[in-house]
């Protein structure tokens, strides 16, 4: 079986996530199934195991390679930030555990239809359902100065964003920018040749998060985990980039909060409520020795927190 994904910090997410052999989990983000694999076989009969993906490409490639299981197992396809949806429809209305294995798979990059690679040339597409309607290239090519500047700021926190975005904008006006190659040209036109990798991965983030609205997606699902897990349900959440790991950190944060009415109060005036406490009071990051095996899981950076 040739990987299709390679898994990051399967135990580190296993023991974050408590597992009771009858309970109910959710992995929001199946990719390959790595993380889903191992939640099911630590699953009993009376236990239930929701995995959900944008990516059509990735739930087909479970279905096929899942063991036969023990526990109740439903696969469908969603974005993570609508997985209410698929719980409605399954009639379950709470959660044990839930996981978030963010940012791209090992097939969406290196497989060159789906136009995640920058150091080949490809298509600019970058959507993870590839039902989607907008691509990598319909958002360098439509959009304006302002909202172009803007994502390269935001999303790929790219050094002086207006001049770039301003360059691409020119350059749009009398070439077409379909594919990495024609990306290239354009940045090298302005910043001289070669660009350096390191800004092109810069700009690939950007166009990526604005192509799947990622960071919407991120803090719309986080909100809607917190009404559905149990009382000490946990929640997984591993990151790869700053925006998105800020994000989880600061939503943890604030849902931590706890009154802060003078203790002469008789009542609570500011009706903060304690919704979850920290498990890892530091962020956790891959072994050296998962690094030298999985160079993509150098980045990664997980939070667990726990419903109260």
């Amino acid at each position: 079986m040739t990987a299709y994904h390679i898994p990051v910090m399967v135990k580190e997410s296993i023991a974050g996530l408590a597992i009771k052999p009858k309970g109910i989990y959710l992995d929001g983000t199946l990719g390959g199934g790595g993380h889903f694999r191992v939640i099911v076989k630590s699953l009993d009969s009376g236990g239930t195991a929701v995995g959900i993906d944008r990516d059509r490409d990735a739930l087909e490639w479970v279905r096929k390679h899942l063991d036969t299981p023990a526990c109740t197992v439903i696969l469908e396809q969603c974005t993570f930030s609508q997985f209410d949806s698929i719980l409605r429809k399954n009639d379950i209305q709470f959660l044990d555990g839930i996981l978030l294995d963010l940012g791209v798979s090992s097939h969406q990059l290196d497989e060159i239809r789906r136009g995640f690679m920058y150091k080949e040339n490809a298509p600019l597409d970058m959507r993870m359902n590839q039902r989607d309607l907008v691509t990598a290239a319909q958002v360098l090519g439509e959009s304006t100065r302002e909202s172009l500047q803007h994502i390269l700021h935001e999303y790929g926190e790219v050094r002086n964003a207006a001049r770039m975005a301003n360059t691409i904008v020119e350059y749009a006006k009398e070439n077409t920018i379909a594919t990495s190659d024609d990306l290239r040209a354009c940045l090298e036109r302005e910043y001289g040749s070669p660009i350096k990798y390191k800004v092109l991965s810069k700009v690939f983030q950007a166009l990526r998060i604005a192509v799947n609205h990622e960071l919407e997606e991120l803090h719309t699902c986080l909100v809607k985990a917190v009404n559905y897990l149990k009382t000490g349900g946990r929640l997984v959440v591993i990151a790869y980039h700053s925006l998105e790991d800020r994000i989880v950190k600061n939503f943890i944060h604030t849902c931590e909060q706890k009154c802060e009415c003078p203790p002469e109060e008789p009542v609570c005036r500011c009706k903060k409520v304690t919704l979850l406490k920290r498990i890892n009071r530091k962020v956790l990051r891959p072994s050296y020795n998962e690094i030298l095996k999985n160079n993509r899981a150098r980045s990664a950076r997980m939070r667990i927190a726990e419903k109260v």
